[in-house]
C-alpha cells in the first residue's frame, strides 16, 4: 500500500463519495509513504513469507494524519502511528482497525463494526485538504 486517503464512516453501508464530501461525519486517514528502506523491507517481507507466513501478519509501522469532521467541522490534523498489516490485510489506528478487504472499519479488541472505509482518489483528496489548510490555518 502506497500513500493513501482512506475515509470512514460510522453507516450501514459502504460510502461511494467521488471526492471528501463537504458535509457530514467521518474520519479522515492520510496513509503516508514509507521511506525508501523501509518499502525495501517490505520487499524483504513478502520475500521471506514465501518461506513463512508469520512474517506478513507482524505487518509494518507507518505515520498516518489523522483528521475528524463532525458536521463539516474540521479538527486536526493529528499524526499517529499505525500498524499496517498484509495478513490479514488491515490497518490498526488507535482502538480502530480497517480491515482492507471488506472496508469494514472496526472498534476495540473484539472488532466491534462501526461502520465503513472508502479509499478516495489521491491527488483529488490532497487538494482538497490543503484548501481547508489554507482556510483554516488550525488544520
Amino acid at each position: 500500500m502506497c500513500e493513501a486517503i482512506v475515509l470512514c464512516q460510522a453507516r450501514d453501508a459502504q460510502p461511494t463519495y467521488e471526492a471528501i464530501p463537504t458535509t457530514g461525519t467521518f474520519v479522515i486517514y492520510h496513509v503516508q509513504t514509507r521511506t525508501f528502506w523501509s518499502q525495501i523491507a517490505t520487499i524483504w517481507e513478502w520475500f521471506i513469507a514465501n518461506f513463512d507466513a508469520r512474517s506478513l501478519a507482524a505487518g509494518h509501522a507507518r505515520p498516518i494524519v489523522v483528521y475528524s469532521i463532525v458536521d463539516g467541522d474540521w479538527s486536526g490534523p493529528g499524526t499517529v502511528v499505525a500498524r499496517v498489516s498484509l495478513e490479514p490485510p488491515s490497518i490498526v489506528v488507535g482502538e480502530h482497525s480497517v480491515d482492507r478487504v471488506a472496508r469494514r472499519w472496526l472498534r476495540g479488541e473484539d472488532a466491534r463494526p462501526v461502520g465503513f472505509c472508502q479509499r478516495l482518489p489521491l491527488w483529488e483528496s490532497l487538494e482538497i485538504i490543503e484548501l481547508r489548510a489554507a482556510a483554516d490555518p488550525d488544520i
